[in-house]
């Protein structure tokens, strides 16, 4: 008997064992003994019912369908759809190798081609939403906003924007073979190599004379030092405004988000995290902070810790938010190592909310709604952009 088949028999056996353990102490905690009479509780014969229901089902499976099913099949068909009946899509049952690939995206020695990219919301696909100056893709030609379509091969279409970003890492100096789109134009192929970037996730400028723009591509690296720089730099060009551009901004660690809502909140509640206990923890800012108009730029790629910064910013009244609905994903993960298939799971644990009680997880609504043109966008062709630097103006006329 192979390996493969001896470990799901085990695992048959285990599971079976652990079922009829289970189902004597539930039976015995839940009847009553009564004579030589066996009472059961309605919820523990309830409860058994269940159990033996999927048994049923794997007999019946068994004896009736019209080819032989295997069954490791079985049962992590039973994993998955317990983990997917919780309607929840950030909640996902891996088997061993995708948990492998899923641990993969960590792995330090597997490079990208300097992107950071979300879901193309019209087909699924991934649209780029930074390429990194000097990166190989800025070499190969690629641009924000670019849509790719295949890569090595294989329609990402159908793939969550997770999985399509792992397939464009690897080895640093191999190269990867995309299919990309811009705006209408015909699709193109194109190689690129992987490489080591060294990308700056904070960006800053000054857009007119007294105006700046903050671009965060990710709340990761050393994104909090690089945000303090760019509040310096406001205070050096002595900018009467800033927006805060956090477009496209997919992932990233809140607690970083936090540390930077610090630079430009009063003290006070940034964000709170509810669980099933209705348990709540607070994020808080402190009193020391930088005082000048302020706008934050958001699209339907904007997630997670960055809809926790734009949920802050708007939530206690400090600027206003312009663009259009977020992501929707402001939940708490939890990551547990599966003990015997090799395989893990992640749960939402707790729902973030914004300091004025709103569930991030519905997303953010901006206060000024503004869409962009698809394709490549410039200076003057970004709309969302514009209105930005319009509210600006009427903020710092009317001083703030």
């Amino acid at each position: 008997m192979d390996k493969k088949k001896l470990f799901i028999l085990c695992v048959v056996i285990a599971v079976t064992a652990s079922f009829v353990t289970g189902l004597f102490v539930y039976f015995y905690q839940t009847s009553k003994i009564k004579g030589n009479d066996i009472l059961l509780g309605k919820g523990s014969y309830q409860d058994i019912q269940k159990y033996m229901e999927i048994s049923d089902l794997e007999k019946i499976i068994n004896d009736t369908y019209y080819r032989d099913v295997e069954q490791s099949d079985l049962v992590t068909g039973t994993l998955k759809g317990m983990v997917e009946s919780l309607n929840d899509p950030y909640s996902v049952y891996y088997t061993e190798e995708e948990y492998r690939e899923f641990n993969q995206q960590s792995d330090t020695d597997l490079v990208g081609i300097g992107v950071t990219a979300g879901p193309y919301q019209r087909t699924g696909h991934l649209k780029l939403e930074r390429v990194y100056a000097g990166s190989p893709a800025e070499t190969a030609g690629l641009a924000e906003n670019d849509v790719i379509l295949t890569i090595d091969g294989a329609d990402v279409g159908g793939l969550d924007y997770e999985s399509s970003l792992n397939m464009l890492r690897g080895p640093s100096g191999s190269s990867v073979k995309l299919t990309v789109q811009t705006g209408a134009d015909a699709p193109r192929e194109l190689e690129v190599a992987r490489a080591n970037v060294d990308a700056q996730r904070v960006t800053y400028t000054m857009l007119t004379d007294d105006v700046a723009q903050i671009a965060i591509s990710e709340f990761n690296g050393n994104c909090v030092e690089e945000f303090k720089n760019a509040i310096q730099f406001l205070k050096d060009e002595d900018a009467k405004g800033v927006l805060v551009d956090v477009r496209g901004n997919m992932d990233g660690s809140v607690p970083d988000a936090v540390s930077m809502l610090d630079e430009i909140l009063p003290e006070g509640l940034a964000a709170y995290t509810v669980d099933k206990e209705n348990k709540r923890d607070e994020l808080t800012v402190d009193a020391d902070y930088f005082d000048l108009p302020l706008v934050v730029l958001v699209d339907g790629n904007s997630a997670s810790a960055a809809e926790v910064f734009a949920g802050a910013v708007q939530g206690r009244g400090r600027g206003q938010v312009i663009g259009t609905q977020t992501y929707g994903k402001g939940v708490v993960q939890s990551i547990v190592d599966m003990p015997y298939s090799g395989g893990g799971v992640k749960l939402t644990s707790a729902l973030y909310y914004t300091p004025d009680e709103k569930a991030v997880n519905g997303g953010i609504t901006p206060d000024i709604a503004v869409s962009n043109p698809e394709g490549r966008l410039t200076f003057e062709t970004d709309a969302q952009l514009q209105q930005a630097l319009t509210t600006l103006g009427e903020l710092i006329a009317q001083g703030g």
